[in-house]
């Protein structure tokens, strides 16, 4: 430590080390994380289970006194630690101030302080936000009305297929004649080979999801196209892999049925992922 030396010097050094070693042990300990290993030797015993506890336990006027005393920048006013301004209810994190870092090459030492993050805890059944406010209103189908939901989506790569599919059947039960259009990955949705150790069988909590979804939609009168490319040509899927219910449908009909929706005036929505 530059211009440190002698006994107060290695006393300061030494108490640094330990009062940020014992830091890390309390903050460890209030979070229920890993923290440094126990304390081996008369060394180590005496500066964490003595001089720590200690040194914590004065008052900050007389912790002041004695870090002005210390060789080096700490010959400096110290103000005390700001008080807080609102009562503490349920605080998640509760950190006094840490120990004064090191001294920087020019003799310097900064103070880091950290912050106290005060709080209370969301109980289950908690209401966080406003689940009664709607902006838009109800809009339900009219007579006739159609709409064409296409996915090209990666089954298990993200929430998109899943979201959509729940979208596609909430369309559905507003009254318009939905068609849900697979192609590309998204084929890999109406899998009826799906399942581990068995096929139907749910390795994980969802694992089945996207099965049971689509045969929703269709108990409900949504109807389901497969691109017939995508299954042979990229995944090698027949046509009696695929969940029953489900219509194959040549590679052109994907634009054959976008253009059919364009003439119809129907929702149309396209979802896209790689």
């Amino acid at each position: 430590m530059a211009g440190t030396t002698g006994f107060l010097g290695w006393l300061r050094s030494n108490s640094e080390h330990y009062l940020l070693v014992a830091a890390h042990a309390k903050l460890a300990r209030r979070l229920g994380t890993p923290g440094p290993r126990p304390p081996k030797g008369l060394k180590e015993i005496f500066w964490l289970r003595i001089f720590a506890p200690a040194y914590a336990a004065m008052p900050w006027s007389v912790r002041s006194r004695i870090m002005r005393a210390m060789p080096g920048s700490h010959r400096q006013s110290w103000a005390p630690p700001p008080r807080r301004r609102t009562p503490r209810t349920d605080p998640i994190v509760d950190r006094a101030s840490a120990p004064p870092s090191p001294a920087s090459p020019t003799g310097e030492t900064r103070r880091t302080t950290v912050a106290d993050i005060v709080g209370t805890r969301a109980n289950e059944g908690d209401v966080i936000v406003d689940y009664e406010e709607k902006l838009f209103d109800d809009i339900q189908a009219n007579e006739g009305e159609k709409a064409y939901i296409f996915m090209h989506t990666v089954p298990f790569e993200g929430s998109v297929g899943i979201v959509n599919m729940l979208t596609a059947t909430r369309i559905n039960r507003k009254g318009f004649d939905t068609s849900l259009f697979l192609y590309g990955p998204g084929v890999l949705m109406a899998s009826a080979t799906r399942g581990f150790p068995t096929v139907g069988a749910e390795a994980f909590p969802g694992h089945m999801n996207y099965n049971n979804q689509l045969k929703v939609f269709m108990k409900e009168g949504g109807k389901i196209y497969a691109c017939r490319f995508a299954m042979a040509a990229l995944y090698g899927m027949r046509e009696t892999d695929l969940i029953e219910g489900v219509i194959p449908a040549h590679p052109l009909d994907v634009l054959d049925a976008n253009l059919t929706a364009r003439r119809e005036g129907a929702l149309v929505m396209q979802t896209w992922t790689l």
